[in-house]
Order: structure tokens, then C-alpha cells, then sequence
């Protein structure tokens, strides 16, 4: 990639930092090829006070790697979309697997695709949850979204379109 590329930002959810500190994990390979591939292209990274809400669930947040991050805090702003999101979902419920209605999670999904969608720096949301891009997939269906979608099960340079032979 060229210097001139135009840098983007990325919006991390729960799931990718979960997993950025679980070395266990499956996919905490691709997670941080995700932060590296970002950090050393000079995008930024933002997670949500939201998700950070949700991480201290399990763990501490001290215990994440802040120094990489931009913290989103959930604004007025944020909550106006969330409510624009939240109403489409919920007025498709009868479109959704059983699986995705009982998830209880909606609101937060939406609430941090509104970070996502009023963040003019934020092109892309970073997700690890399946479930999440079906509930992004039923909002894009119904209006214009000015983020996309990252899968964490999609290694990075596929992703962006890279051979990474680093």
C-alpha cells in the first residue's frame, strides 16, 4: 500500500477484543493481525465505552491493549440513531431466525452501529459475531449505512484485498 492511501478508522466490538486477549482463542491470530495490519498502516482504532461495558463482563479493562484504541463515548447524538436502528429491527422481527430474535444484545448492536454510522472517521465495524452482521444486514436492507463490515473470521489481508506475505 502507498502512503498516500486515505486512512480509515475501525470500530472494534466485544467480540474482537475478547479474543485480541485470549490467546486460547481460534481466532486470536486473526485478531491481532487485524491490530497490527491496522496500527502499521496508520488507521485507528476505536472501541466503544459500550463494548468496553460488555469486556469488563470477563475482564478487566486495564488488562487491553488502551494505548491502541480512541475511546467512542456513547453521545446524544449516538443515542438518536440507536433508536432509528433499534426501530427497524425490531419491526423485522417476524423476518428473523428464532436465534437472532431472542438475542438479547440488539440494543448494544445498535447502539454501537450508530458510533459507527455518525463517526465520520469510522469506515468499518470489526466484529467476530455472526449474529451481530445479521442484525447489520437487516438495517442495510432498509436504509443507507456509511460503515461496512469486517469479519474476524476473514483473515485481514483478505480483508483487504492483500496477499500478506509478510
Amino acid at each position: 500500500m502507498s502512503n498516500k492511501e486515505v486512512k480509515f478508522g475501525v470500530l472494534c466490538d466485544t467480540g474482537f477484543l475478547i479474543r485480541l486477549n485470549h490467546p486460547q482463542d481460534p481466532l486470536h491470530g486473526h485478531a491481532r493481525s487485524y491490530l497490527k495490519y491496522l496500527l502499521e498502516r496508520g488507521h485507528h482504532l476505536y472501541v466503544s465505552t459500550i463494548a468496553l461495558a460488555e469486556y469488563a463482563v470477563r475482564d478487566r479493562i486495564e488488562n487491553l491493549p488502551m494505548r491502541s484504541f480512541r475511546v467512542l463515548p456513547f453521545n446524544i447524538d449516538h443515542a438518536q440513531k440507536a433508536g432509528e436502528f433499534a426501530h427497524i429491527v425490531f419491526s423485522k422481527r417476524d423476518q428473523m431466525p428464532v436465534e437472532l430474535t431472542q438475542r438479547v444484545i440488539i440494543p448494544n448492536d445498535t447502539k454501537m452501529f450508530a458510533q459507527a454510522d455518525t463517526t465520520i472517521e469510522v469506515a468499518y465495524y470489526l466484529t467476530a459475531d455472526q449474529k451481530c452482521e445479521a442484525v447489520y444486514r437487516l438495517i442495510h436492507e432498509s436504509m443507507s449505512l456509511r460503515f461496512k463490515m469486517l469479519s474476524l473470521l476473514i483473515p485481514c489481508y483478505q480483508a483487504f484485498g492483500e496477499l500478506g506475505l509478510d
